[in-house]
Formats: structure tokens, C-alpha cells, sequence
């Protein structure tokens, strides 16, 4: 049984109060005296259990990561109920504590290798994935080569930062969706079975088999020239700069100004604040992704072509435009506008454009795969969209020839349609 609050811990309270501050949309950081200020106590008495901001940060970590041990002991059972239990278990934990899954969010949007990172701590907790070995060398090995076990973690961890998120957006809503441990067990059966085995075969969404000559087709349609894409905006290229200097929460339109050469004044007759700014670069390069992809996803001739042409195309950008991809995560931390396709809206203002053609040939509702509630299409196709830049994030650093790269990327593509199992 959960302790009151009056009966915990002063360390437990300053945990608390310092996840608290990720409960907010896009909260990326918060200083030690906001921290003292949130709990009511004295900075110095901060500093008396946590004897630095790093090691308060770690101490946040860790909890999470021991939530997640205990969830996960199960997860590399050869029974596969007790698997999707398991991760059933930990979709309901992450809907249940939306400043966890925040944090996660930033630091893997932030952060090369991340999860590497995270595994090692998993596995120091006896945490087994996917029927690997336990011993974390010989699993980081395995993750970093073999391109089907990489591909199968980066689509099971961003697929449930996407559902977790979505979920957040309904519920904000006040729309009729199903409990947590409800939703958290059907999305589950999404992951696992794909939407080959989770919808009918008269679905519009269902899977139509693609021969590897045509996979080649829409991978050489989707490829964009290196002297043919245009010139990167200089602020957006000072603002990734900023991010990876001193990370989002470091992000201020004086840095950025500095990074221009210029005074910030000068911003700010373009932009009312650092959010306005970010949103009205991120949009107008996004404007540009989606004159790429409504081009080549006329050419799609099924659903499945579209969502695969939708997500070379995506990935083909992002290649042009890495310093696009931190910002991404930013954007997925405040489901207050990032998870408007549940809805019937869109993901963001511009992407009417992106789908209006194929959105002609799709019902406005569907309930099959099954999330507990009737959804647009626009739900699916905002998953595969968030996947290509999870993808690029996870490949950064790995040294992975283009041959690997694209390889793991299609496991990518497949387990949409066909599941992990």
C-alpha cells in the first residue's frame, strides 16, 4: 500500500515534487530552488539528501528503472501471455505516471544511445529481453548487430511512448476510452500480433503483401537527392546547435541569438517567446516533409504502400534535416496539440495537405484494430510517422553501414503489419 504523504520520507517527498515538475507539457528542466520552494523546505536541506542536481537526477532514474525491473521480470517468458502481460503492465504504469514517461521521452530525444543505457540498468536488475541472454555485454552486443532485436526494441518503446501519449490527449479530452489496464492490454495485442492478425481482411487498413521488388520501387522513390534539397533555415540550425550544447531545457533566445551573431531583440520581432519560435520552425520544415510526401504517396496503390511510402519518405527528410529530430521529442511531450488525430483533427495544423488523398479513401471512423473506442485513420498513421525518427535517434552513433541501416529500418516497417511475436 501506497504511504501517505505525511509518512514518507523528506527524500521520497523531493523525488515527488521534482517529478512533478514533468507533469507539465514540454517541462524539460527546473532548478534546485524551484525544487525547495515545490516541497517547502530549505535548499541547503536539498542538498542534504541529494548532494548535487546530477545525483538527484540519477536518484529519479533509478526509481523509474526499478518500476520498470519489477514490471519487466517476466517479459522474456517463452509463455507469451506472460509477456504481453508483462508489457501490458508497463503501458498501465506509464499512462498511470505521465511524469515518467516524460522524462523518458527527453532523455531519449536528447541523448544518443540512450537506451543502451537504459538497458544496462535493466540488466543489472536481472532484467531479461525478448528471450536474450541476461548478461548485459552479451546483450548490448546482440542489440547493437543484430538488426531484427534493435529494430523490434525501438518499435516496441516508441509504439508505447506513442499510445501512452495518445491515451494522455483522450483523456484530457474527456473522450470515452477504456481503463488504462483495458487500453494497455489492446494495444498490446496491436504490438504483438500486428495489424495483419488484428483486423479483418475487408479493413481498408489491412495489409496487402508487398513484393521486395516493389519494397525497392517506393525505397528509390522516396530517396531525395543530396543537391536537390533546399538550404536549412540558419535559426533553426543555431537552435539545434543550442540543444546540443546545453540540451532543450538549456534552450533560450539568448543563446540562440549568440549563436546567430545577432541581438536577441532581433528574434523577437519575428517570435513572441522560445515556444512560438520552436513551433513556427519545426512547422514550416514540416510544411516541407509533407510537399515530399504527398508527392510520392500518390503513388501508393493500398494502404500499405501509403503507410510505407509515408515512412521512407519521413526518413529520407530526416537524413537532410538531423537537427530537426531533438526537437521531435519536445513536441511529443505536450499532448496538449501533439494528439489531435484521435479526435479527427490533425497532429499538427499543417498536415491536412499530407493525407487529403488518401484520407478520400478512408472512413472518417474505424474500429478494427481494436483500441476500445472508434478512432480516425489519422491514429495509425501518426504511429508510423513517429517511428522513422525514433529509428534515427536509437542509429545515431552505431557506425551502422547503409546496408544495416536499411535493413533494420524495413523489421521496422514489418512489425506495423505483422507484429513482434
Amino acid at each position: 500500500m501506497a504511504r501517505s504523504e505525511k509518512s514518507k520520507p523528506t527524500k521520497e517527498l523531493i523525488l515527488d515534487a521534482a517529478f512533478s515538475f514533468l507533469e507539465q507539457p514540454r517541462y524539460t528542466s527546473f532548478s534546485m530552488n524551484e525544487l525547495a520552494a515545490k516541497v517547502g523546505i530549505t535548499k541547503p536541506a536539498i542538498y542534504r539528501h541529494f548532494k548535487s542536481k546530477e545525483v538527484l537526477l540519477d536518484a529519479m532514474e533509478n526509481r523509474i528503472v526499478d518500476d520498470m525491473a519489477y514490471l519487466l521480470k517476466d517479459i522474456a517468458t517463452k509463455d507469451l501471455e506472460t509477456s504481453k502481460k508483462s508489457l501490458a503492465g508497463l503501458i498501465k504504469y506509464f499512462i498511470e505516471n505521465p511524469s515518467h514517461i516524460n522524462y523518458y521521452i527527453a532523455q531519449m530525444s536528447q541523448n544518443a544511445n540512450y537506451e543502451e543505457h537504459l538497458f544496462k540498468k535493466l540488466t543489472e536488475r536481472q532484467v531479461s529481453f525478448l528471450g536474450q541472454v541476461a548478461d548485459k555485454d552479451s546483450y548490448l552486443s546482440a542489440f547493437r548487430s543484430d538488426m531484427r532485436l534493435f529494430a523490434k526494441h525501438i518499435f516496441s518503446g516508441m509504439s508505447l511512448f506513442y499510445f501512452v501519449k495518445l491515451q494522455e490527449k483522450l483523456r484530457q479530452e474527456g473522450k470515452c476510452i477504456p481503463s488504462p489496464q483495458e487500453y494497455a492490454e489492446k494495444v498490446v495485442n496491436l504490438l504483438v500480433y500486428g495489424l495483419l492478425e488484428c483486423t479483418d481482411e475487408s479493413s481498408p487498413v489491412h495489409p496487402q503483401e508487398i513484393s521486395p521488388e516493389r519494397r525497392q520501387e517506393i525505397i528509390s522513390l522516396c530517396k531525395i537527392p543530396e543537391n536537390s534539397f533546399p538550404a536549412g533555415n540558419k535559426i533553426f540550425k543555431a537552435l539545434a546547435s543550442v540543444i546540443e550544447k546545453h540540451k532543450m531545457g538549456g534552450v533560450t533566445v539568448e543563446r540562440i541569438a549568440d549563436e546567430l551573431g545577432m541581438a536577441k531583440s532581433s528574434l523577437y520581432e519575428y517570435f513572441d517567446n522560445k515556444n512560438h519560435m520552436i513551433k513556427t520552425l519545426v512547422n514550416k520544415e514540416i510544411s516541407l516533409l509533407q510537399t515530399i510526401a504527398n508527392e510520392n504517396t500518390a503513388e501508393a496503390k493500398n494502404f500499405t504502400e501509403y503507410m510505407m511510402i509515408q515512412m521512407y519518405s519521413e526518413l529520407e527528410f530526416f537524413k537532410h534535416r538531423p537537427e530537426i529530430i531533438p526537437i521531435c521529442g519536445w513536441l511529443l511531450m505536450g499532448a496538449d496539440d501533439s494528439f489531435d488525430a484521435a479526435s479527427g483533427k490533425n497532429p499538427e495544423d499543417c498536415n491536412d495537405e499530407v493525407y487529403s488523398v488518401w484520407e478520400k479513401r478512408l472512413p472518417e471512423r474505424i474500429t478494427s484494430p481494436d483500441l476500445g473506442f472508434p478512432y480516425s485513420p489519422k491514429v495509425l498513421i501518426t504511429w508510423a510517422g513517429v517511428l522513422p525518427v525514433a529509428f534515427l535517434v536509437e542509429a545515431k552513433g552505431k557506425n551502422l553501414t547503409e546496408e544495416k541501416f536499411m535493413e533494420g529500418f524495413s523489421f521496422m516497417i514489418n512489425y506495423i503489419f505483422n507484429g513482434i511475436k
